[in-house]
């Protein structure tokens, strides 16, 4: 999720501010006080030198009173609400699973806590005569900090405007600036992140995060939430990871969003993880208990995922707050699947040869069933996998696999992960194409990393074919795939298809915002050779 600052977090800056300045302007008063009492009185107010004479001290707390009278009751500015972010959802897309699954996260985005994308309150569509008095007060003032306020003002004005493109021109003038602002700069993302241009809005949050030196975690969240939705999926992390770095590892939407995209990267036991982190750090987050919960589903231990939507749910009855609808469809999916999952089992024993995952559509939210001696077994190869200790782990998801006559879908993903990094890529390939034999529909990532590893042994036609199929099985939620089928089409000087695919990208991500401005410069060149005609053999 993209994060702004809410108006109360600001309003309580400015307080502070205020009180700020109060304090120095005592402090003066009392040191030009002190300075008074050194210099000789003036003959001219008698009255006045043995005023001071006799009640120095009860004259400067008159005054200190005075002026602490008025600093009070000086009329305090209004804050200005920040420029808000995208209105599309930024958290990762989920991987192509249930619809219920889908409209889990579309509610979420309409809640304040668990928004992908928190919007403070709208402004209304301003004027054009109110937006250009705002200008000129923006062009008359001298002071630094004044004309920052007023410029985040003007950013809210243009938001709310209802010329989305003039609003967007403006904006793309104010990131160009040559100014040092930090936060004007985050907040310029987050606007130009609602506004739909995900290509500048990327742009701004890298430039506030170049002039801190990297250390900005809520730009690094917010340019690793935009990144993962377009597909950079190593930049991404990288983002992310460098946010959880900034906050020593308590940072629980970097941890929430770093969830989704390792679940999207099909790395099941990272997401649950970052998930249980999340929760450690805010036990409310609704959205980590739900993703949560079903992760623990999908990888053999229904119960459990089912025990943490308990513990949310008894929380939050204590707290007094009702149960967000993301936890209750959660749960209401975890329980239904679970019960289907009984019944195929019954048919299965009663002779009628029923494969479970021919009962459910393939987006259907599907748990496996495994003994809790090989889930253990599972954790076990996990655990040697994230500390770097490849091979015990290629070991223990072998063992696994022999538990389960050959097939586990979480142990063969994440072992052809662990042979990968071991370089054993006939391994890998084996251990990948054994997962989409089985069940193809239901682990399309399976058919990203054989176009890589494909792609990696110069097997292109077959990288070719993977990511084709890859794309199919995503359709509009993972775009990636299709600038890889572009590039090794393109590798296969296959021109149409490359440029094919390449407009398929850009039409999906035209559905997120603009289109980033190497995607257009490559459709042009992909356009450029398909429409240079052919040389005669």
């Amino acid at each position: 999720m993209l994060e702004v600052l809410s108006p109360a977090t600001r309003t309580r800056a400015r307080n502070r501010r205020l009180a700020q300045h109060a304090i120095c302007a005592l402090a003066l008063l009392v040191a030009c006080g002190r300075a008074h009492t050194q210099t000789k009185p003036t003959p001219a107010s008698p009255a006045k030198t043995a005023e001071v004479k006799t009640a120095p001290r009860g004259a400067r707390a008159t005054r200190t009173r005075r002026v602490a009278a008025q600093a009070k009751a000086a009329p305090k500015p209004k804050p200005s609400a920040a420029p808000a972010a995208a209105a599309t959802p930024a958290t990762v897309n989920p991987e192509p699973v249930a619809p219920a699954v889908r409209a889990t996260e579309e509610h979420a985005v309409a809640k304040p806590t668990a928004a992908a994308t928190p919007v403070d309150d709208a402004q209304p569509a301003a004027p054009v005569d109110t937006l250009a008095a705002l200008r000129a007060e923006i062009s008359a003032t001298t002071v630094d900090s004044e004309r920052g306020r007023l410029q985040r003002e003007l950013i809210n004005r243009l938001v709310g405007a209802a010329d989305k493109a003039a609003a967007l021109n403006e904006l793309s003038l104010l990131l160009h600036e040559d100014r040092y602002d930090p936060p004007f700069f985050y907040n310029l993302g987050n606007a130009l992140a609602r506004l739909g241009d995900t290509s500048a809005a990327t742009d701004a949050y890298r430039k506030a995060i170049s002039q801190r030196r990297g250390h900005y975690a809520r730009a690094l969240n917010n340019l690793g939430v935009l990144l993962t939705r377009q597909g950079h999926w190593e930049e991404a992390q990288d983002a992310l990871v460098g946010a959880l770095n900034e906050e020593h590892d308590a940072y629980p939407e970097a941890s929430y969003n770093l969830g989704r995209l390792y679940l999207l990267r099909g790395e099941t036991d990272l997401a649950i993880r970052e998930w249980r982190r999340t929760l450690a750090r805010q036990p409310d987050h609704a959205d980590a208990a739900a993703a949560l919960a079903r992760a623990y589903a999908k990888d053999g231990d229904a119960q459990r995922g089912l025990a943490v939507l308990d513990a949310y749910t008894a929380r939050s009855t204590r707290t007094g707050d009702g149960v967000p609808l993301p936890v209750a469809y959660a749960r209401r999916e975890i329980v239904a699947a679970d019960v289907a999952m009984k019944e195929d089992g019954a048919r299965q024993s009663a002779g009628n040869n029923v494969v479970i995952n021919s009962t459910r559509p393939a987006a259907g939210l599907r748990p496996l069933a495994v003994s809790p001696q090989v889930y253990n077994l599972l954790q076990r190869a996990r655990t040697a996998r994230e500390a770097g200790r490849y091979a015990d782990a290629v070991k223990y998801y072998r063992d696994v696999l022999a538990s389960s006559n050959g097939y586990f879908p979480p142990a063969n993903l994440e072992m052809a992960f662990s042979l990968a990094n071991l370089k054993r890529n006939d391994e890998a390939l084996a251990a990948l194409e054994a997962l989409v034999a089985k069940d193809d529909a239901r682990y399309p990532v399976a058919y990203y990393h054989l176009g890589r590893l494909y792609e990696q042994t110069s097997q292109l036609d077959r990288a070719a074919d993977s990511f084709a199929r890859a794309a199919a099985l995503y359709g509009d939620t993972n775009p990636q795939v299709l600038v890889d089928l572009s590039r090794v089409r393109g590798k296969l000087n296959d021109n149409a298809g490359a440029l094919a695919a390449m407009e398929a990208y850009a039409k999906a991500v035209a559905q997120q915002g603009t289109l980033p401005a190497w995607a257009a410069e490559r459709l042009t060149q992909l356009r450029a050779k398909n429409a240079a005609p052919v040389a005669k053999q």
